[in-house]
């Protein structure tokens, strides 16, 4: 064998001495001189090459070399080592073709190269002068590398390539049975000869390195190639299951596989470009399909799916987070933005959100029976749900999605698409208006406050404050809407309803809250901070007139206390500015006023008449309200009356018309001594008609609040006769001598206007008359939402065009939607509408030449 070393190691030197008698004996006859030490160097690297040199002199053989290089035959000499060293080449090359064992010719080859590389460091060392001295004088290759060249274009490329096809052939071949799951055994094999291929770079002229080796030239392409195919085949194969999560399990698995062959096998350059083709050809090109795939092929329906069963069924069923997470791992090897998948979420997601208003009404009408869905508990319920689900969404994206910022966003963004989704048609199951449906839910929640047992929807779900929970959840809801000056209106709306409608001027409080916060106001900060005071000015400004008619209520209570006037009634008075209350409820406040021009005007009992009159002095003593005008509406609000029936005296509280109707039927005759004769006594009967003219109440309004107090079984004051549901012209009406409740104090319910429509009416008629009146009040709501959307736009432009003064159509438009977005999305026909009425107004104008361009000269 040959000794071990280095292809570096140096042979010392040989003596001058040496070098003088081998020069001197030389002088006479250098041709045979060549000849005799090429003989002698040529058998010396023959032995080299079988591996028998344990009889060889290496000082003797580097001076026959070294006495060469100085008597110039430097290029006779590398020409004749490169000939001897391409003849045992070829006989190499011959034998490796014997040998038809892929494994055995694989480990062949690895001995004959690594042999042959022995070898060439032993000849380069015997041949070091001649590499130091002429090898750099004619920028030759060194011997190792003249060595490997030959290797190169003997053994590897010969013959167009036969061994090396098939070597990369072999390769190729191994690593495609590993990649279909086979046990090999030629892996460290796979390796060297990867390496080997390496080593074998091109040369140019001279003879000089450069550029590609054996390995990107032949053995990259081939492979490239062959995996392309091969990727194609499994992710045709793959996808033939025809399921989803089957595809990204299978394709995970076999990528990380890959990755790991890649790593064990393959330089580093290899990772880069046989990543990219199998994340292409397995990902990129098949992802889509597979998300695509139906809920029963498990696509991201499949995946997707228990979110919605678990919020909206109360199931348990378990997420698919393992492959929610494979997924997101995949597409995020083609993808660093995850567009795709955040693109997919949103439609699954906007699909989700867009079924579950029908899905919560089936739920609650499966609840109610045939009852008719009450609006306030389907809004509590859909947004509850809503809520629910965004959490158990923010689950899956923390678990699966890596708690990713971008898909974070998306699932925001998603959902704020299906709550902000107009509605078309309010028939529509699946239609549902966002703003009006959480003005709804915190009317409810606030209402439900003031009771000594709160909701269990909320208490149920955290041991924190109601108040707090609720207030929390309300905000976080309200981040959702896009249209903020709507749920604004629908707020106010509800807002004045609670106070016009509640028993005490006085604010709401949580009784749950032991500081005994005032739940409007706390509310009304929370949302201040969320949208900015502005915004809310006008419920604010209800809010200042709430506060203001609580301290007139006290003053008034003082009054009375100290008054000698016996005839005088303690009021809980209720002041509303009509220009800062919504239209909806103080549009016809003229209507209840005595002015003799009023032809339909009210007509209040002669019981409250002095209290009306002493209130008025009241008011405008001292000149602090000269100012203002005063009406009274008799519309809202309510009465305590104390009631004798002879069973017992309850404390009646009902709405201000039942109650005007009640006083009717007070005793208006006295006894010899002086003494008022009994109601009861005096028997009072009277028709419809007469109480119409007596009071002066509407008409919708008189029938609703007659069944109220005569028909409802629980508050049946008065005895209608003749007594049937609906309330006719021709009826007539009485005291109730048996009327009996439980309680002394009794709440009479008004009838609401639906019904009392449906009971008054016939046919199609009433129903459609009902149906107007409840749609009256949404609609003025909708229009005070639409003009407040023009002011805004045209306030927004005067401050646009005031820093501009000069500005093109579409930058004004894009400044329009930036500044507005945080409020509502205004429509590109509102803008220009807006436009024009402010050119109309000649707040600005067009250029005279470029129509496009705004000019303000306000």
């Amino acid at each position: 064998m040959i000794p071990a070393g280095n292809r570096r190691s140096k042979i010392r030197p040989p003596r001058k001495s040496l070098v003088s008698s081998s020069l001197e004996s030389s002088t006479t006859d250098p041709t045979v001189d060549f000849e005799k030490s090429w003989s002698i160097l040529s058998n010396a690297i023959v032995q080299i090459q079988n591996k028998s040199v344990s009889n060889l002199s290496y000082e003797q053989l580097y001076r026959k070399a070294y006495i060469l290089v100085l008597r110039k035959y430097g290029g006779k000499l590398y020409e004749n080592v490169a000939t001897i060293i391409t003849l045992h080449l070829l006989k190499r090359r011959d034998y490796l073709l014997t040998i038809y064992n892929e494994e055995e010719f694989m480990k062949a080859t690895l001995v004959e190269w690594n042999e042959h590389l022995q070898s060439m460091k032993f000849i380069s060392d015997v041949l070091m002068y001649l590499n130091r001295v002429y090898v750099k004088e004619h920028k030759k290759l060194l011997i190792y590398d003249l060595g490997i060249q030959l290797f190169k274009d003997n053994v590897i490329k010969y013959n167009d390539d036969q061994v090396g096809k098939r070597i990369v052939d072999t390769v190729i071949q191994e690593i495609t049975k590993s990649r279909n799951g086979e046990v090999i055994t030629t892996n460290m094999y796979i390796t060297k000869l990867i390496n080997m291929l390496e080593l074998l770079v091109e040369s140019g002229s001279g003879d000089i390195q450069f550029g590609e080796n054996y390995y990107q030239s032949v053995f990259e392409p081939a492979f490239l190639a062959s995996s392309e195919t091969f990727f194609y085949k499994l992710s045709s194969e793959f996808a033939s299951y025809n399921l989803g999560t089957k595809y990204i399990q299978s394709t995970s698995r076999f990528i990380k596989e890959e990755e790991g062959r890649i790593n064990f096998y393959m330089p580093e350059s290899m990772y880069p470009k046989l990543n990219e083709l199998m994340n292409n050809i397995m990902i990129k090109d098949r992802i889509d399909d597979i998300l695509a795939l139906p809920y029963e092929s498990q696509g991201l329906s499949y995946l997707l799916r228990p979110v919605v069963v678990n919020v909206v069924d109360g199931k348990n069923e378990s997420y698919h987070i393992p492959d929610l997470k494979i997924l997101y791992e995949l597409i995020g090897r083609i993808d660093d933005e995850y567009d795709l998948l955040r693109l997919r979420l949103k439609e699954h997601i906007k699909q989700q959100g867009e079924e579950l208003p029908q899905q919560v009404r089936s739920i609650l009408e499966k609840a109610n029976g045939d009852k008719k869905l009450n609006p306030a508990l389907f809004a509590i319920k859909w947004i509850e749900t809503v809520l629910k689900y965004h959490d158990e969404f923010l689950k899956i994206h923390e678990q699966a999605f890596d708690s990713n910022s971008s898909v974070s966003l998306t699932i925001t963004y998603a959902m704020r698409e299906f709550i902000n989704a107009p509605p078309t048609n309010r028939k529509d199951a699946n239609s549902v208006n966002g703003p009006e449906l959480l003005s709804v839910y915190m009317d409810y929640h606030i209402k439900q406050s003031a009771k000594t047992a709160p909701s269990k929807d909320i208490e149920s779900l955290d041991s924190r404050d109601y108040v707090d929970v609720f207030i929390e959840r309300s905000i976080k809801f309200l981040r959702f809407i896009k249209d903020k000056d709507a749920f604004e209106a629908y707020y106010a709306n509800h807002f004045a309803k609670r106070f016009l409608s509640s028993k005490s001027g006085s604010q709401i409080i949580s009784s749950n809250n032991k500081m005994g916060i005032d739940i409007e106001e706390l509310l009304l900060s929370k949302l201040g901070e969320e949208m900015g005071t502005t915004s809310l000015d006008k419920i604010i400004k209800m809010n200042k007139d709430i506060k203001l008619s609580k301290d007139i209520t006290n003053d008034w209570k003082k009054l009375i206390t100290q008054s000698t006037k016996k005839d005088l009634i303690e009021l809980e008075l209720k002041i509303c500015n009509v220009n800062d209350w919504p239209k909806s409820m103080v549009k016809d406040y003229k209507a209840f006023s005595n002015d003799e021009n009023n032809e339909t005007s009210f007509i209040w009992s002669k019981q409250l008449r002095p209290t009306i009159r002493e209130f008025e002095e009241f008011w405008f003593s001292g000149k602090k309200n000269d100012n203002k005008s005063l009406y009274w509406s008799p519309k809202f609000g309510s009465m305590d009356l104390r009631i004798s029936y002879p069973s017992r005296t309850y404390e009646i509280n009902l709405a201000t018309y039942a109650g005007i109707i009640m006083l009717l039927f007070a005793p208006q005759s006295t006894n010899a001594d002086g003494s008022l004769v009994s109601a009861f006594e005096e028997n009072k009967e009277l028709s419809y008609e007469e109480i119409k003219e007596l009071t002066g109440i509407p008409e919708i309004d008189l029938k609703r609040h007659l069944q109220s107090i005569a028909v409802a079984p629980r508050s049946r004051l008065l005895i209608k006769n003749p007594m049937t549901k609906d309330v006719n012209n021709s009826d007539k009406f009485k005291l109730n001598e048996k009327f009996k409740s439980p309680s002394i104090k009794v709440k009479v319910l008004t009838v609401s206007a639906a019904s009392s429509a449906a009971a008054n009416s016939s046919g199609e008629k009433g129903s459609s008359k009902a149906k107007t009146e409840q749609e009256e009040e949404a609609e003025e709501v909708r229009s005070n939402i639409h003009e407040g959307r023009k002011l805004e736009v045209n306030a927004a432009i005067v401050r646009i065009m005031k820093s501009r003064q000069t500005i093109k159509h579409n930058e004004l438009i894009e400044e329009l939607i930036k500044q507005l977005s945080n409020r509502f999305q205004p429509s590109i026909l509102l803008i220009k509408q807006r436009i024009e009425d402010l050119i109309e107004k000649e707040y600005l104008k067009r250029d005279d030449e470029e129509t496009n361009i705004y000019h303000y000269i306000a």
